[in-house]
């Protein structure tokens, strides 16, 4: 495990500007950078870098983060691999924390078997590779891709190969060249059956699966003669670095023209991946034949949350996309879907249309989830009432799943207008499906904390009742509001020092003596000001480049949000006109003690409330003078608090 000392030297020598700049081209603004977003496809450049903070952030996509999450999601590196590349490149050496002996020997045991089943897998590659090439008995599987329309710039750049139709042939060599059985077993290249080896994939053609940094993990293999007892294709078992559910075949060729597109075209097979990136089209991945899983979607979503879905026009094909589109909509992404012809797939449709034909066609024909599941069933179900009714309700478990609730809304409506239905009808099913799901996950969870979790999302997280007059949920936006305010000021001064009773204390001794029993109620501030907290109770007062750069992601991206400015002042241009624009240095005192009595204020009024709801159902005498009492003090402290906030009140709602 990387030591906390060799990540904190990283994130205090890592420059925001020097990583992005190596892939992006950044010009001067200001006292910040700007540059074209290289996370979605952008004329007017909006993607600002903060050296000063060390930080980016895109006002257009929302992209944001430090040295370490630039690479994580430019590279699709994991963390401890972005790590090593700052670390390399600016000349860190990387301490291993101290662990024991028992779980250090066990690590290393998982990172050399991981690094020596990589190192079998590229061997494999170039055998297979070289043996198709190279080897009379391999030109069957040459002869194979050529059939397929497959250039050999396209062979060299998946790494196309073919595995020789011998019993041992691969394995005898790979220990020839000194590598241990036991090794080639584990990467699933060699099986044993009856006490003697043999060539896990043989007389097949061989489709090489890369993780997201180009490493070869394992391989698909596809028969060359008819058996009807082997499989058409199989793939490289489950090992320490290949999980089939977690990759995307193509992804590591694609993700570049994903990110350019802002959209990610899905299809099934080897082969049609590879037929649309040599037409050209080279923002397509594959499920490789299984069924799609929230773990491939979720590899999606770093780069684009636009999936587009492409499918043959069989029964099996349709069957496949209609599996696929509700995991989508749960990850909160766009999804659309484009049934091709009848008889065709995207090989072979592109090699009949070509790639302006192809791009076309798919720009003509793909459907949101609605359209689509409507356009497919409408015509069946047309005259038979209960069918209809099976189709809406199957529309409305679709919609159900989709996390954001405006999104929900729109798609009630247009599903309103399709079918003719009662628009409040259909919201009405969509919150019954929603509080039933949240009952399902409360009962499998068994926990009372669980329980009231999944009861309070199933009052707050609801289609409204009427979709016009859309009620949000003030109280927390009031609240967020406040909090906000507080938390941002603690990142941005909390090492300032301030005087408070002749006596200079930091801003962070100040926020957490003022608000000593207030817990904030928004839970990506709480955990922000918690980590603070602890941070300043253990004598530690951290700059914002400790929550910035933090490997907890949404530790770090919730404080550039509140970081980030999408403008900075052209001094030039106010010292012209002659123009005193006061610096934060001079106005923040006031704007901490302004956040700090808001804040204060919002929970005075918060407790009198709860306090008159009490008065109001109490019957016993001696608990009613108590509340009376407390009501007295809530109501003066109430009137201070007008008298020195002035009259905007940010009142929770009852």
């Amino acid at each position: 495990m990387i030591s906390k000392f060799t990540i904190q030297r990283i994130n205090d020598e890592a420059r925001v500007e020097d990583v992005v700049g190596e892939f992006v081209t950044l010009k001067k603004r200001g006292s910040n950078l700007l540059g074209l977003c290289p996370f979605h496809n952008e004329k007017t450049p909006s993607f600002n870098v903060n050296p000063a903070r060390n930080i980016y952030k895109c006002f257009g996509c929302g992209k944001a983060g430090g040295p370490i999450q630039f690479l994580i999601d430019y590279q699709q590196l994991s963390y401890p691999d972005a790590l090593r590349y700052l670390a390399k490149k600016y000349n860190i050496e990387i301490e291993e924390e101290a662990v024991s002996d028992e779980e250090k020997q066990k690590e290393q045991e998982r990172h050399n078997l991981a690094e020596s089943i990589h190192i079998a897998n590229t061997f494999a590659q170039k055998f297979f590779t070289d043996y198709m090439l190279h080897n009379e008995a391999g030109r069957i599987g040459l002869a194979y891709f050529k059939e397929r329309g497959f250039n050999q710039q396209t062979i060299e750049k998946f790494q196309l190969g073919f595995a020789p139709d011998g019993f041992d042939v691969f394995t005898k060599h790979a220990l020839k060249e000194g590598f241990q059985l036991e090794v080639l077993k584990k990467a699933g290249l060699t099986s044993s059956k009856e006490n003697s080896t043999l060539d896990f994939f043989r007389n097949r053609v061989m489709f090489p699966i890369h993780n997201m940094t180009g490493k070869v993990v394992g391989f698909g293999g596809r028969i060359m003669v008819k058996d009807e007892k082997a499989p058409k294709y199989v793939n490289t078992p489950e090992s320490e670095v290949y999980q089939k559910s977690k990759i995307l075949y193509g992804a590591y060729f694609a993700k570049n023209e994903i990110r350019k597109q802002d959209e990610c075209l899905l299809v099934e097979g080897y082969t049609d991946v590879i037929s649309l990136h040599q037409a050209g089209i080279e923002n397509a991945v594959a499920s490789s034949g299984t069924a799609l899983t929230p773990d491939q979607i979720r590899l999606v979503k770093r780069i684009t949350p636009n999936i587009t879905m492409l499918y043959d026009g069989d029964a099996a094909g349709i069957k496949a996309a209609l599996r696929g589109t509700d995991l989508i909509l749960e990850e909160g992404m766009s999804v659309r879907v484009v049934i091709l012809p009848d008889s065709e797939d995207p090989d072979s449709f592109v090699r009949k249309t070509g790639a302006d034909g192809f791009t076309q066609f798919v720009k003509q024909n793909r459907k949101d989830l609605i359209l689509f599941k409507t356009s497919l069933l409408a015509e069946e179900a047309k005259k038979d009432p209960i069918k209809k009714a099976e189709l809406i309700r199957d529309i409305l478990e679709s919609i159900g799943k989709i996390p954001d609730a405006i999104q929900r809304s729109v798609y009630v409506k247009e599903c309103s207008q399709l079918f003719d239905m009662s628009e409040q009808v259909l919201i009405t099913e969509v919150n019954k499906l929603r509080r039933k799901k949240l009952k399902e996950q409360q009962k499998a969870e068994q926990t009372d904390a669980a329980q009231t979790t999944a009861n309070d999302a199933a009052q707050e997280d609801t289609l409204p009742a009427t979709f016009h007059q859309e009620q949000f949920n003030q109280q927390t936006k009031n609240v967020g509001v406040l909090e906000r305010d507080v938390v941002r000021i603690l990142l941005e001064f909390g090492a300032w020092q301030i005087p408070v009773d002749d006596d200079m204390i930091s801003v962070a001794t100040y926020v957490f003596d003022e608000l000593e029993g207030i817990e904030l109620e928004t839970e990506t501030y709480k955990a922000l000001y918690e980590l603070f907290r602890r941070e300043w109770e253990g004598g530690n007062l951290p700059d914002d480049k400790f929550f910035t750069g933090n490997d907890n992601e949404q530790i770090s991206k919730t404080a550039i949000e509140l970081l980030a400015q999408p403008y900075s002042l052209s001094e030039n241009w106010w010292n012209k006109y002659k123009i005193v624009v006061p610096e934060k240095k001079h106005v923040f005192v006031k704007d901490i003690q302004s956040a700090i009595l808001r804040l204060k204020q919002y929970r005075n009024i918060s407790e009198l409330k709860k306090v008159e709801r009490l008065i109001k159902d109490t019957t016993d005498e001696n608990e009613l003078i108590k509340l009376m009492k407390l009501h007295k003090l809530l109501t003066e402290q109430k009137k201070e608090f007008a008298r020195t906030v002035g009259n905007v009140v940010y009142r929770p709602v009852t």
